[in-house]
């Protein structure tokens, strides 16, 4: 009876770890937001990549803050700097960390 409990919960920190280790970040600057499909596609050093944004993905500020406005965020403009937790999928963005905003507005 231990043996088997012990086997399952060694079965599902990996199983848990691997889900974890399938994320990945991805930096580079955003290219082009797309409202009506939620996608993000941000310019890596490997090239232009689109990424899908539901509603599980967080938008999180510069300061470790939610931000809400999602896609709609005034941040997320043209060659804004991003840093995106990608899903083991390498499509969907599960945590997009935006740059502060710029003075004046």
């Amino acid at each position: 009876m231990l043996r088997n409990a012990v086997v399952g919960f060694v079965v599902l920190v990996f199983a848990t770890g691997t889900v974890w280790a399938a994320d990945k970040e991805v930096k580079g600057t955003v290219v082009k937001v797309d409202l009506k499909n939620r996608t993000l596609t941000i310019k890596t050093s490997d090239g232009e990549k689109t990424y899908d944004v539901n509603d599980e993905t967080k938008f999180i500020g510069p300061k470790g803050g939610a931000a809400d406005d999602g896609l709609k965020d005034d941040r997320l403009v043209a060659g804004a700097p991003v840093k995106i937790m990608v899903a083991g999928n390498n499509k969907t963005a599960h945590e997009v960390h935006l740059p502060e905003r710029k003075k004046g507005k």
